[in-house]
């Protein structure tokens, strides 16, 4: 299959694109900058230059690539942390999860894309009820922190979108909800030295393998739940 991937170098990308590619799908990956490029090229994808706020340049990416799937995981996470600035601090990875998301659906359509895949997040956008395992069919939290507002609502968003797009086009759609993303694992570590809360934490070769199974012809339409989560 011809896949295309936004978020390509980031924490899940950089596993999953060499995947793909041993799998026998042909890759194509978005970067903003040309710096990008020698680092996809190197796992074996190509490189569609363009920035992904910029309507007309990631369409006609979209176009030139013509993929049977996108895997849109688009984030901008690094320095984040701030709890009494998140939403701020998440600005722009909420643009993503909105703003295009609705650009790459409405191309998925005119290319005649068949699967799209979008990386959602879980842990503590659930909604505080029932007990502390938590599938991914659970509710969002619908009184977040008022610092975690705009935040959640962006999720909500993908949500919503992806799904209801499915009912509107000739679309196959995943929403898969990640955990607190791990670099090697350190987080997990860091978060048992600190005696924080534990949610679910991911590690990325394992994610890779959610999403990479999503692209198999006998795979499921909807959220994905291949784990539950601890809150």
């Amino acid at each position: 299959m011809r896949v295309f991937v936004t978020g390509g170098t980031g924490a899940v990308g950089r596993f999953l694109l060499p995947q793909l590619i041993e799998q026998g799908h042909e890759v194509v990956a978005l970067a903003r900058a040309a710096q990008k490029a020698g680092a996809i090229e190197a796992m074996g994808a190509k490189v569609a230059l363009a920035d992904a706020l910029d309507k007309g340049a990631l369409t006609a990416a979209v176009r030139k690539a013509a993929p049977e799937v996108i895997i849109h995981q688009l984030t901008a996470l690094a320095g984040t942390g701030n709890f009494k600035k998140f939403d701020e601090e998440f600005a722009l990875t909420n643009r993503f999860r909105t703003e295009v998301t609705d650009v790459l659906l409405a191309a998925a359509c005119e290319v005649g894309t068949r699967r799209f895949i979008a990386q959602s997040f879980c842990g503590w956008p659930f909604a505080r009820e029932g007990g502390p395992v938590k599938t991914e069919e659970d509710p969002l939290d619908p009184n977040p922190p008022a610092s975690f507002s705009k935040t959640l609502a962006a999720i909500r968003y993908l949500e919503d979108t992806v799904q209801r797009s499915a009912d509107l086009q000739a679309l196959r759609v995943v929403v898969r909800r990640d955990g607190a993303r791990s670099r090697a694992c350190a987080h997990r570590r860091d978060a048992h030295r600190a005696g924080r809360r534990r949610d679910q934490l991911v590690h990325p070769c394992h994610r890779l393998r959610r999403t990479g199974s999503r692209l198999r012809p006998d795979s499921g339409q909807g959220c994905a739940h291949d784990e539950e989560s601890r809150t």
